[in-house]
């Protein structure tokens, strides 16, 4: 098994050194075609963590509803070492070009990173995923010496998914953003601690907000470092809970403007908590679709 990762890590290293390759041949002829691309909206993807009680009784049926709806692109969770939802990946590539979704980014347990990651870099390869993100730190770990053994990890991690086409990110919450002393933040530690190309950032908007922080001011901080958000409101509350997108108080308008100073190549819509998933994701779509990209 060892050897046939060996060659798997190999053969997709030519072939992404091959893609990167690829933009050069781009012709004259072509440039305000690709400028147009450069300025398009991306398709409007969903984190299945929102319906994740739907996809644990019933994946397939779940990925078909979410199809239904016009979603084009997912970011699934929860792979075991084997499987994500108990599909393996031929089963999950297979269903996901049945029902014209792409698999672009996944949220790996931290464990994975370091324990089992070659094994998800093989699932990766075969479900078309390019973005292996880091979702969560428990509150033990949220210390200035830990943020470092996070940042090494994901280096060394990024060392080997970088070669096959792969990118790691981390996601954050609100708690990377609380100063640790002398005014150092983790999100500091784990900007400076790696390198730019190799390990960038989710920004979770909900959660910048949450911290106080100005979304746009983000990207100009972490420029070109962003190439992933997930969209959620704030309910206009004083609990500030999750709202569908379009229905609370951030200002999408103005965030979406601003995508190229973030380096965004793909966005997902997400809702922590909803008494009705299905119908949040149908909402937010909606809204996006409707109010905020039209």
């Amino acid at each position: 098994m060892k050897n046939d990762r060996r060659k798997f890590l190999k053969t997709s290293a030519v072939a992404s050194a091959a893609v990167m390759i690829m933009p050069s041949c781009v012709t004259k002829g072509s440039k305000e075609a690709a400028q147009a691309v450069a300025t398009a909206q991306p398709e409007i993807g969903v984190g299945l963590y929102t319906l994740r009680e739907q996809m644990a009784a019933d994946p397939k049926g779940t990925l078909e509803k979410v199809a239904r709806i016009g979603y084009k692109k997912i970011e699934p969770f929860g792979f075991d070492g084997n499987t994500v939802f108990g599909l393996n990946a031929t089963e999950m590539d297979q269903i996901c070009k049945d029902l014209g979704l792409k698999f672009i980014s996944g949220h790996i347990n931290p464990p994975i990173f370091s324990d089992n990651w070659e094994a998800a870099l093989e699932y990766m390869n075969i479900v078309g995923q390019k973005y292996a993100v880091w979702p969560w730190l428990p509150e033990e770990l949220r210390n200035a010496d830990d943020y470092k053994r996070v940042a090494e990890t994901l280096s060394n991690a990024a060392a080997a998914a970088n070669q096959v086409g792969i990118q790691v990110c981390y996601h954050n919450h609100d708690f990377e953003f609380l100063d640790l002393g002398d005014g150092v933040t983790g999100m500091d530690i784990l900007a400076s601690e790696t390198d730019a190309d190799s390990v960038q950032f989710e920004l979770d908007l909900y959660w910048v907000n949450k911290a106080g922080k100005d979304a746009v001011k983000q990207f100009k901080r972490f420029e070109n470092r962003v190439p992933l958000w997930h969209v959620k409101d704030m309910a206009d509350t004083p609990e500030q809970g999750f709202a569908e997108v379009g229905e609370g108080t951030i200002d999408y308008k103005s965030i979406f403007a601003a995508k190229e100073t973030s380096g965004m190549q793909h966005f997902f819509v997400e809702q922590d908590q909803s008494e009705d998933p299905l119908k949040s994701i149908e909402i937010s779509y909606k809204n996006l679709t409707e109010k905020i990209l039209a």
